[in-house]
């Protein structure tokens, strides 16, 4: 028995009413697939439906004398509107079908992509149900769009071709009019007949007789039932002579005037399909779906299914490239058209609350249900690939030399810069071969005596590490150009002519011709220590405050400036009389005058607000974090970071804290399942390269990967970092650079390279292979938690921040099972099961009162992600396992 039928006699057994939760929790279901077949089996008149919140459903017997007077089932009761805004045009339609003697031509009206073409294949389905056209009877189907251009051609493939008609007609040929006889011929895009064509045609109506193009003695007959269909007005492109002897007009409304009850059944027609050809589930945010009933399609249907389609692939690329560990549509994956449905929430509020029921956040479309093993990868890159990258992208756009120059100062001149400014003071042993470093004695002995000042150690370090790497590509013919060569010589001509000398110095030593180029590199080495003026100013991260409300935004952000001294950000007042595209509109133009390159944050209130960062990524192609429940501290934090320069995710992440701090509600961010070991080197590829192999040595045999990062601008490398962040766990940095960042463990080239640092990376790894495994192993017992991994990873931020705020530590091991216990607590909560009772609840209670309250607290994050509330007795059950295995 099918899952539908099983829905079905679980409402037709059901004493009484009954809601869609109810069916789903009796069959272990999801509830949007069993809403779907309830609305089925509504359609198809063998349930009742009330109509309310929740809605509720109740089996209802047929009498004799109803099931005699029922039409039996047919096409149209399964087409999507036939009860609601195509109930006129199935009646006009099946009327068209029995009327005799062999039914009335017709012509169907409507807009691209309302659905002409597949309700004219339902009228030919009726005919053949109705016992109205033989079994055998052709449909054929014509789009006179085809062969407009030629209108012999035309006639010729609808009436039949006598041989020798005109040039090129070898034989006799018949019509589309013959091969449809005793069934139905649709002509698309009827209005494209010309003239004569229209003539020929309604003779053939009048009289069912015909001729082939070019035959002017036989004249032929048939019996056809002619649909014709048309975007476009009959007054205008039809001979009223033609439309005369066409007595049924059919009108198809567009999507727009279809209702949203009828929108969401073809978007959830259409997922289901996408999911069936996935053959995956497919997981839709309620913003997403809120947007595709909302937006504004210029081609119906049509452009719906193609928009959805689009959306799938989008995911289903994330999905398969170990982006993401389910086929989730998230906001970011629908084009921007889509996204600006969520303009109009506002007024259509009330009747989405109706459609989408419930606190739902995700809804669940599935056809069946398999999984798939995904994989990522990352490329190493470094600063002269990039450089390479950069000139080839700019000649290709057809920029002059000036223009090019210009274009590249203001980045490279800064990466060199900070490049010297993050190099860590380590030991250089296994990393600059003797022979380099005593060049580097040498050139550094000259210079200094040359140029009459002193060079710390940090920068003659640098300097061989950029020599090894520059040996190493002239032996490989690898030569970089410097974007900056005249600018160098000009402003700084006595460090340049030292180059010179130190350029010679360097072929004798080593044996290598130092390309002029190479020179300008050396230069910058010389003058690095002295003149940061080539670095301009980094853009800073936008900031924009809006709120509703006619001062709201423009007062606080305007206090937050005056107390930092700062004229940073922009603020947008909504009056609750204002329409959401009208700021839409103010704010994209905004952001196009700021022309912000860091990136903008922008922090509002609530509602549709913000959803305005996902639609200006899209439109403009402009990174965006947005933080809702937006207050004045949190203004004053973004503004103070943004202002001293910060990075987006560093001031997006901070504000973030900040927001849930004010709410007392702790963050258990998911970390991703991925997990990555970041190879962290701002120097040539050589150090990277034996830095990389050594990680690898150690993570061999494990599920992590070793990803290599080549930056030498360190804001850059951290926003590359943050991205990182989004998709991997990271395990630690190693590398040449030292970074101090979200505490993530670094280790620096020695210690990869020695002994007891390196256990200690392993131990750091070998942490979260229990989890990994327990991750596998429990992937197949759970059928209402999408992703395993990421349930598991909240369980353990759970666990350390209870552990924490009870200040108490628990025995080795014992998280293990707590984590299994909370997990299974979770699917059987989803699963409606009943909780479990503690003994003694109000003893306990009163003991443990005030430890609870921070347990109930502390688990909430947990409630909300899976749209679940956690009974006292299992918070008890939960606490009961802390306090019970905590040490001594």
């Amino acid at each position: 028995m099918n899952r539908k039928e099983n829905v079905f006699n679980i409402v037709k057994n059901h004493k009484g009413n009954v809601s869609a939760n109810e069916v789903a929790e009796a069959l272990k279901l999801e509830r949007s697939n069993v809403s779907r077949h309830l609305n089925e089996l509504h359609r198809e008149g063998r349930i009742e439906k009330i109509n309310g919140r929740p809605m509720l459903y109740h089996y209802q017997e047929i009498l004799p004398a109803e099931k005699n007077e029922q039409q039996p089932s047919d096409v149209f009761s399964n087409l999507i509107g036939t009860e609601g805004s195509l109930k006129i045009a199935v009646q006009q339609a099946q009327a068209a079908i029995h009327y005799p003697p062999r039914g009335l031509h017709t012509l169907i009206l409507g807009r691209t992509g309302t659905g002409k073409s597949f309700f004219a294949e339902c009228m030919y389905q009726y005919a053949l149900e109705s016992g109205r056209i033989s079994e055998d009877a052709p449909f054929i189907q014509f789009n006179c769009a085809d062969y407009a251009q030629n209108p012999q051609l035309l006639f010729a493939h609808i009436f039949g071709l006598k041989r020798g008609a005109f040039t090129g007609a070898t034989e006799d040929r018949p019509g589309l009019i013959e091969k449809a006889d005793h069934g139905i011929l649709f002509l698309d895009e009827i209005h494209r007949l010309p003239p004569e064509g229209q003539e020929m045609l309604f003779t053939f109506i009048d009289k069912g007789e015909f001729r082939r193009l070019g035959d002017s003695e036989q004249i032929k007959s048939a019996s056809v039932q002619i649909i014709g269909a048309t975007t476009e007005s009959t007054e205008s492109y039809l001979l009223e002579t033609f439309t005369r002897r066409i007595p049924m007009t059919i009108t198809l409304p567009s999507l727009e005037d279809r209702q949203l009850e009828e929108r969401y059944q073809l978007i959830e027609h259409f997922l289901v399909q996408e999911s069936g050809r996935l053959n995956e589930t497919i997981y839709v945010e309620r913003r997403v779906l809120t947007a595709f009933l909302l937006y504004r399609t210029s081609a119906n249907i049509g452009q719906l299914q193609r928009d959805l389609k689009l959306a799938c692939a989008k995911t289903f690329l994330h999905y398969i490239s170990k982006q993401t560990p389910t086929l989730l549509i998230e906001q970011k994956d629908i084009p921007i058209h889509v996204q600006k449905g969520l303009l109009d929430v506002k007024q259509y509020r009330e009747k989405m609350d109706r459609l989408l029921d419930g606190e739902q956040t995700v809804f669940t479309f599935s056809h069946d249900e398999h999984g798939h093993r995904l994989f990522n990868q990352d490329q190493e890159t470094n600063l002269y690939e990039n450089i390479e990258k950069k000139l080839r992208e700019l000649y290709k756009e057809g920029k002059n030399e000036l223009d090019i120059q210009n274009e590249l100062l203001v980045d490279f001149n800064q990466h060199f810069s900070e490049y010297i400014d993050h190099l860590p003071q380590i030991g250089v042993e296994g990393m600059v071969n003797e022979q380099i470093w005593r060049v580097t004695d040498k050139v550094y002995a000259y210079v200094e005596h040359e140029l009459e000042r002193t060079f710390d150690k940090k920068m003659k370090f640098a300097f061989a590490l950029h020599l090894q790497g520059t040996v190493e590509r002239i032996k490989q013919n690898n030569i970089v150009s410097h974007p900056n060569l005249n600018e160098i010589h000009k402003e700084y001509p006595k460090e340049f002519k030292a180059s010179i000398e130190v350029a010679q110095m360097i072929g004798k030593e080593l044996g290598v011709e130092i390309p002029l180029d190479e020179i300008g590199f050396i230069a910058m080495f010389l003058v690095a220590d002295i003149e940061e003026s080539l670095s301009k100013e980094e853009h800073k991260v936008g900031v924009i405050v809006m709120m509703h409300g006619n001062t709201t935004a423009s007062s606080m952000l305007l206090t937050v400036q005056e107390l930092l001294g700062v004229r940073h950000g922009k603020a947008f007042d909504m009056p609750l009389s204002m329409e959401v595209r009208e700021i839409y509109t103010h704010v994209k133009r905004t952001i196009h005058e700021m022309e912000p390159t860091k990136g903008v944050l922008f922090l509002v209130d609530m509602g549709s607000l913000s959803s305005f960062g996902h639609m200006i990524t899209e439109e403009i192609g402009i990174r965006t974090k947005t933080i809702t429940m937006t207050s004045t501290p949190v203004v004053m934090e973004a503004v103070r970071k943004a202002s001293l320069g910060r990075g987006l995710e560093d001031i997006y992440q901070s504000c973030r804290q900040l927001v849930e701090s004010q709410f007392s509600v702790p963050s258990f961010s998911p970390k991703p399942i991925g997990k990555a070991i970041i190879a962290a080197c701002f120097t040539g590829e050589g150090v990277a390269r034996k830095i990389k192999e050594k990680l690898l040595e150690v993570v061999h045999g494990k599920e992590i990967e070793v990803i290599s990062l080549q930056f030498l601008h360190r804001q850059s490398f951290v926003e590359k970092l943050d991205q990182l962040l989004e998709q991997y766990d990271i395990v630690a940095i190693a590398g040449t650079v030292q970074i101090d960042y979200k505490n993530i463990p670094y280790f620096s080239p020695m210690e990869i390279f020695q002994d007891a640092p390196l256990m200690r990376l392993q131990q750091l790894i070998g942490e979260n292979e229990p989890y990994s495994e327990m991750v596998k192993t429990l992937e197949s017992h759970f059928k209402m938690i999408p992703s395993v991994a990421k349930l598991i990873e909240l369980i353990r931020s759970f666990i350390k921040t209870l552990e924490l705020k009870l200040n108490l530590t628990l025995e080795a091991g014992v998280d293990m099972g707590i984590i299994l216990h909370v997990a299974f607590l979770v699917e059987n909560i989803r699963l409606n099961q009943p909780s479990r009772p503690f003994p003694n609840m109000q003893a306990f209670q009163d003991e443990y009162g005030t430890d609870l309250e921070i347990v109930k607290s502390t688990v909430h994050e947990l409630e909300k992600e899976y749209d679940i509330s956690i009974e006292e007795s299992e918070l008890m059950h939960i606490y009961q396992m802390f306090i019970e295995n905590q040490c001594a």
